[in-house]
């Protein structure tokens, strides 16, 4: 019997390392999106004032090339979003379009990471909210501020 019981438990075995070494959950898409370096570079198109909150928009020159001539945001587009509250960068958002991640996301192929004022992604926000309010701008290729790119 000693044998049969080592037949048994070496498949299971196998089994607990397998899902030992797997992750604990699955990876968001959004966590795909990586922090923009040089965003800064880019095109300052708008500025956004509520209150306390200031929001600083910037994206590339092909993008607004593409809102101005009425044709969807490039593959590759990255818009970038400073949140500044009482004066302070609170956080950064960026949402980033990619015909790949088409499957992901319910707002076209855009998905969207949140992170701190030192660039670290922010755990408690995995760009969700995000996807889903932005639903409700399809006719805008998903992009709450396309009209502010429309501008000189």
């Amino acid at each position: 019997m000693p044998h049969a019981r080592s037949r048994l438990t070496l498949p299971a075995l196998c089994i607990a390392m397998t899902l030992a070494a797997a992750p604990a959950f699955a990876q968001s898409p959004n966590e795909q999106v990586t922090f923009p370096e040089g965003y800064e570079n880019g095109v300052h198109y708008g500025t956004f004032k509520r209150g306390g909150i200031t929001e600083e928009l910037f994206t590339s020159p092909d993008a607004i090339a593409a809102a101005k001539a009425g044709e969807p945001f490039p593959d590759g587009t990255v818009i970038m979003m400073e949140d500044h509250r009482d004066g302070k960068l609170y956080r950064y958002v960026a949402m980033e379009k990619r015909a790949e991640w088409d499957d992901y996301s319910v707002s076209g192929s855009w998905l969207f990471r949140e992170w701190d004022a030192n660039r670290v992604a922010k755990a408690s926000e995995d760009g969700t909210s995000c996807q889903s309010c932005h639903t409700s701008q399809a006719e805008n290729d998903f992009v709450f501020t396309h009209h502010l790119m429309l501008d000189d």
